[in-house]
């Protein structure tokens, strides 16, 4: 089910309300439909799935973000209001009261405490995310480097590497730019200097195990920008004795197909990020379901995680909570089918 009216409509009469009521001035209007686009964007998706906690989500991630840019809490709860006032008013009475639940129970999670802590505290090589974090946010990326290489050479290994330092710390960029304590410049260098980093450590990874006469290919779904996590399953599957085939970001979905049905692989890995593309990743599931012998297919991402079910919805066929656990749970199923 989703929102069958015109969205320039909609959001034209959400906006007009809050102006109704003075919560913007003109010289806002700009911003304020760009925010009611996204706030849209998310219920969307969530009713889509059958999923409110993707909104209640969504809700209190963008409540901690606007208030750490200064704008009162009103903000957030007035254009909430507004868009289930809106909805009530204009859309058909099944849409609209679904729509209305959604925003009535991110309404009510708001009033509960939900101030994000740090993700690097007391765990494995605590000490070494905190130096990692503190160099690539002073943009010395040479010494990030030097460290990790370093790390390595003296025993640490490329898992423990990737599960306490590189998932932790960026992690905690994320909640220091939702927080506005980093620029997103702050945000994009930390991720690429973890990026160029990754790519440097295929020899500590290839020899890891013995081969398994696995495939895997892995991606992350169309629009979807966010690929360290599915980057780390890849290697991690590599690790563990696969071939793992890594597409990157945003892979067209007609290319997915066509090198899952060239490859033959074992198992596929999709990945999305940003609630917004889980309809990506249903519609991907469903092409991949056309090649002959279609593979197994493996979702994982922050939405999967949020809500638990959210991966038999799409249609996949088995879910990740983590990199580390993600060759676990493929062989796991692979034994069974």
């Amino acid at each position: 089910m989703g929102i069958n009216v015109p969205r320039e409509s909609l959001v034209s009469a959400i906006y007009d309300d809050l102006k109704g009521k003075g919560l913007v001035s003109p010289e806002d209007r700009e911003l304020c439909i760009q925010d009611i686009n996204y706030h849209l964007d998310y219920l969307e998706e969530a009713i889509r799935n059958s999923s409110p906690e993707l909104f209640e989500d969504y809700v209190l991630w963008a409540d901690i973000l606007l208030r750490n840019l200064g704008l009162p809490e009103e903000c957030l709860r007035g254009s909430l209001k507004s868009m289930e006032k809106v909805m009530l008013e204009i859309l058909d009475d099944e849409t609209a009261s679904l729509a209305s639940s959604y925003i009535s129970g991110s309404l009510r999670k708001l009033e509960m405490e939900h101030k994000p802590p740090s993700y690097i505290r007391d765990q494995p090589l605590r000490d070494l995310a905190e130096k990692y974090l503190e160099l690539v946010l002073n943009t010395e990326a040479k010494k990030a480097r030097a460290l990790i290489i370093s790390s390595l050479n003296s025993g640490v290994s490329v898992e423990d590497i990737y599960l306490h330092v590189f998932e932790p710390v960026q992690h905690e960029i994320g909640r220091l730019w939702q927080t506005n304590q980093i620029s997103v410049a702050h945000e994009h260098y930390a991720t690429s200097v973890t990026q160029m980093i990754m790519s440097e450590l295929y020899p500590y990874i290839y020899p890891a195990s013995e081969r398994k006469n696995l495939r895997l290919v892995a991606a992350c779904v169309n629009n979807e920008l966010h690929e360290i996590g599915i980057r780390m399953v890849s290697d991690f599957f590599e690790i563990n004795g696969w071939d793992s085939v890594y597409l990157g970001a945003s892979t067209p979905p007609e290319d997915f197909r066509k090198i899952v049905d060239e490859l033959k692989p074992d198992l596929v890995a999709v990945s999305a990020t940003m609630t917004f593309n889980v309809g990506h990743v249903k519609s991907l599931i469903k092409l991949l379901g056309e090649v002959d012998d279609s593979p197994p297919v493996m979702v994982g991402g922050y939405p999967f995680n949020v809500d638990t079910e959210l991966w038999r919805k799409v249609g996949a066929d088995l879910h990740a909570a983590s990199a580390s656990s993600a060759v676990r749970v493929a062989e796991e199923f692979l034994k069974t089918e």
